[in-house]
């Protein structure tokens, strides 16, 4: 087989699994990564650039970044500007892993063969930029990761694997994601071969008698829960395995966390006894994280 020049977007840790994986097959090459640009990263600011944009300058391979759109993050802010730029670059194959913006469709369609993006979710259930959380959140049993065809829609593509593992009670979203890609990375492996060969046949889809659930992405806010609702999961147990679930679903971020006398109290662990929400440590707005105990002492009216 000659060899394929591969185009790949993506910006994260665990696209970078996938990269590591993609560049190790033979008559692969990585022409070109697509990333975010660089942003300003913890309390000082400091601007950071992409693991993905990191990987390609230790491999020596061209990067690329372009500006979002400022009303709708998915999508560019000159789509044409991206389409012109990506053009000399002659790619035979988009790869797409934890990327986040439209890929444009003339972009798509210029590849011989097309493009193929690794989604952390059993689709077409949790389309969406953040599956992984949701499915934890609303209580799914399993999840999985989904090889799938480009599409000009997210995630509407045609399905080529799919792999599905139990969501395990103690399942946070980083780690549960992490592992996904790592699957995926392995699926999309063993179906490229094929798949560039031609004969790489797409899964039998079933008809959905119900819309699929959409995996928007969280903002800050998306962490807040009541205190009088965490209190009466605290004393009696109302409501407390949803909360729990949400702790795990955004932790480490936004995370999970509430108000106490007009100041943010972010709960930063927490387990569940005798169908009680328990708090482990938490840590008030301007504070140094202190066990629940102490809080609740120094805090809480007895």
């Amino acid at each position: 087989m000659d060899t394929i020049n591969v185009l790949f977007f993506g910006s994260t840790d665990d696209s970078v699994i996938v990269l590591e994986k993609i560049a190790g097959i033979k008559n692969i090459t990585i022409a070109a990564v697509v990333t975010q640009p660089t942003r300003p990263v913890g309390c000082d600011q400091t601007l950071t650039p992409t693991p993905v944009e990191e990987w390609a300058k230790a491999h020596h391979i061209a990067f690329l970044s372009f500006a979002a759109s400022a009303e709708k993050s998915w999508q560019y802010q000159n789509p044409q500007q991206v389409v012109d730029a990506l053009q000399p670059i002659q790619a035979d194959l988009i790869i797409s892993a934890s990327y986040g913006q439209m890929i444009p469709a003339e972009t798509i369609a210029s590849a011989k063969y097309g493009g193929l993006n690794i989604h952390p979710s059993i689709l077409p259930r949790w389309r969406g930029g953040d599956p992984v959380p949701w499915a934890i959140m609303t209580g799914d049993h399993q999840i999985g990761v989904t090889v799938v065809a480009l599409s000009p829609t997210f995630d509407a593509g045609e399905i080529y694997a799919q792999e599905k593992i139990p969501i395990e009670p103690t399942d946070t979203s980083d780690p549960l994601r992490t592992k996904l890609f790592t699957i995926g990375a392995d699926l999309l492996a063993a179906l490229l071969p094929q798949y560039l060969r031609g004969k790489a046949k797409p899964l039998p889809t079933h008809k959905e008698t119900e819309k699929p659930p959409y995996a928007k992405r969280f903002t800050r806010d998306n962490g807040f829960e009541a205190w009088e609702i965490v209190q009466s999961a605290i004393t009696q147990g109302t409501d407390a395995e949803r909360i729990e679930r949400k702790f795990r679903a955004l932790h480490p971020w936004p995370g999970l966390w509430s108000t106490v006398n007009g100041k943010r109290l972010k709960l930063l662990s927490l387990h569940i006894a005798d169908g009680k929400l328990v708090p482990d440590e938490v840590q008030l707005e301007g504070k140094k994280p202190v066990p629940w105990m102490q809080f609740k002492t120094a805090h809480l009216a007895p």
